[in-house]
């Protein structure tokens, strides 16, 4: 990323300075010895180079903190309550700090993740009451199949004679209620 700021030393030159423009400390201005203009002028062409030194590396770290947030937001995308993603862009986040906007997604996947364990444990409940249901009709059909068989077994010849099919019936209906047994 280049400067926004080109190198713009003339300013620091006399030639830079139209002919009608006089510097307040000039050569040859006989106020001030030509020891101090020197001097002067040095230290202003040194804190012109620090000052940009300064601003070039404050550019490159600035270029790489964006380039980390912008790979933040695509690795971490904040989901709000709604399911729907929301990635922030650099100029919302003015005065949070990096590791605030992490926290945030960081809690937001927390909550997303303790939503879905309280709804699996709700699930598995309502698959143990089934399971203990299915176990209860199972020992269901097994008594009235036994009641069934003593029944048919104790019957007198001509008890059930015009209905055979009670006993067809029976057996359906326990076939029904637990049909894998």
């Amino acid at each position: 990323m280049e400067s926004m700021f080109e190198d713009d030393i003339s300013i620091l030159t006399q030639e830079a300075l139209g002919p009608s423009e006089v510097w307040l400390d000039a050569p040859g201005d006989p106020s001030l010895g030509g020891d101090m203009c020197s001097a002067s002028h040095f230290a202003l062409i040194t804190a012109y180079g620090d000052i940009k030194e300064r601003l070039g590396g404050l550019e490159r770290e600035n270029a790489t903190l964006r380039r980390r947030l912008k790979v933040y937001e695509i690795k971490y995308p904040l989901i709000n309550d709604f399911g729907e993603e929301h990635g922030f862009s650099l100029y919302e986040i003015k005065d949070g700090s990096l590791l605030e906007v992490e926290k945030v997604s960081l809690q937001q996947r927390l909550n997303q993740f303790q939503r879905e364990l309280q709804k699996n444990k709700e699930q598995e409940e309502q698959l143990g009451e089934m399971i203990q249901a299915y176990e209860k009709l199972c020992v269901e059909k097994s008594d009235l199949e036994t009641e069934l068989g003593e029944m048919v077994r104790s019957r007198k010849p001509g008890h059930l004679r015009g209905w055979p099919w009670l006993c067809d019936c029976v057996l359906v209906v326990c076939a029904w209620l637990c049909p894998c047994v």
